[in-house]
């Protein structure tokens, strides 16, 4: 498929059939190395993206084809200082938290294995980007990512996003990255 063959669609928590379709594609990309994770079931991340798409400011996108299939998703929302401790395990990203600075975090961005290197994750990171910026007026986007993760490390770098070398605490494998929208 080529690109322009893609719709893009806010995430919708009350469509349970594209819900449902992206937990399932949750669960099978973070199988894959370098996640490895195989402890998630389509309930729990059914719960988690509910959760989740509650929290302050929340937006969240997904990439359809024209049969109307789920083949990528992101989604996130803003964040405090306290709420980056809690996520990271850290307080190592304190610092970054001066003045009225608002952070906006990017929890999940996956693409279905057959249709990756087709651009869909740029252009699900842009729309999110896009969105939060001229959604709440923040210009600070944290997210993290595994250093095996090549290809999600080449994209934030493409997309203007700085490797911050901070690791995760649980996950020390996995660092966060922050692009500044100034």
């Amino acid at each position: 498929m080529s690109l322009m063959e893609y719709k893009f669609s806010k995430l919708d928590t009350k469509n349970h059939k594209l819900i449902q379709e992206t937990a399932d594609l949750y669960c099978n990309i973070w199988k894959e190395p370098p996640w490895n994770e195989y402890f998630w079931t389509v309930a729990q991340v059914i719960e988690d993206i509910n959760k989740e798409m509650k929290r302050l400011n929340a937006l969240g996108f997904l990439a359809l084809t024209r049969f109307g299939n789920v083949v990528g998703f992101t989604w996130g929302y803003e964040v405090s200082k306290k709420d980056m401790a809690i996520i990271s395990g850290t307080n190592a990203l304190d610092y970054l938290f001066g003045g009225e600075k608002r952070f906006f975090y990017i929890d999940e961005l996956g693409v279905a294995r057959n249709f990756r290197r087709e651009g869909i994750g740029r252009r699900l990171s842009e729309h999110i980007i896009a969105s939060d910026h001229n959604h709440a007026n923040i210009r600070h986007i944290i997210l993290r990512t595994d250093v095996q993760a090549k290809a999600a490390r080449n994209l934030y770098s493409k997309l203007g996003f700085k490797d911050l070398e901070i690791e995760d605490k649980e996950h020390p494998d996995r660092t966060y990255w922050l692009l500044e929208m100034i």
